[in-house]
């Protein structure tokens, strides 16, 4: 009878055939990277292409040509301000005509506080606000600025915002062909009956100027029901003065 393998050589032989299985199965079962973009897994000669998104870049606001563009519409004789012909220009190229009321909306989210003029500190913290460096990314939020007069609560802020914007900074007051431009610009096309006021103040002239006061409650006295009008509520005289001529014209 022959001997019997020894335990260490058994030992060796298995190691072997374990060996030689697993030489076998990974020719079966691979991960190859071709590209970086593209993955192959190959595996019992079937091949699926499994494709890598590009990484999207989005540009950040950019600080230096922010100010950039700010220089291309500021004063040659001021570089820290934009004057009225440099605002009009700012205003054009973003597709927004002056008699466009898009300009009131844009000038309250940037917090402009003076009508025609943009200071530098102004321009910078403005745009930072609404994230864009560009004409072109301002463009992009024109959606922004039209909810605008859509949202009755952003409405109202910017109304108020706008009396402030106007005025000069020496004066309380706007004068009224100053209001009564605003007015038919912001509000007409709302409430008709702002025609109506403001030919009252054309025909009587009661008052010179606008106060902060009469400015914005009149927002709600033109949506307000004149038929059912109450003279003891606290509205500006103005008002009832109007409500009363206006009653003795029809």
């Amino acid at each position: 009878m022959g001997s019997k393998p020894s335990s260490t050589a058994a030992v060796q032989a298995n190691a072997t055939k374990r060996k030689r299985s697993n030489t076998q199965a990974s020719h079966h079962s691979r991960l190859h990277l071709d590209t970086p973009k593209t993955v192959v897994l190959q595996q019992k000669e079937q091949i699926k292409v499994i494709p890598i998104p590009a990484q999207v870049f989005i540009p950040k606001f950019d600080q230096q040509t922010c100010a950039q563009l700010f220089q291309h519409y500021a004063d040659p004789d001021s570089s820290d301000m934009i004057t009225p012909e440099g605002t009009k220009q700012f205003f054009e190229d973003l597709g927004v005509p002056i008699e466009n009321v898009l300009l009131f909306a844009i000038a309250w989210r940037m917090q402009i506080s003076t009508m025609g003029y943009i200071t530098k500190d102004e321009w910078m913290s403005g745009m930072k606000s609404l994230d864009s460096d560009s004409l072109e990314k301002l463009q992009q939020k024109r959606p922004e600025f039209e909810r605008v007069f859509e949202d009755s609560d952003q409405f109202k802020e910017m109304y108020r915002y706008t009396f402030g914007y106007a005025k000069n900074n020496d004066q309380k007051c706007i004068e009224v062909e100053t209001a009564s431009v605003l007015w038919t610009m912001l509000l007409s096309d709302r409430y008709p009956i702002v025609h109506e006021f403001i030919a009252f103040l054309q025909d009587k002239a009661p008052v010179k100027v606008i106060n902060r006061d009469q400015w914005n409650s009149f927002l709600e006295f033109v949506s307000t029901d004149l038929s059912d009008y109450d003279e003891s509520l606290a509205w500006p005289v103005l008002f009832d003065e109007f409500v009363e001529w206006r009653t003795m014209t029809k």
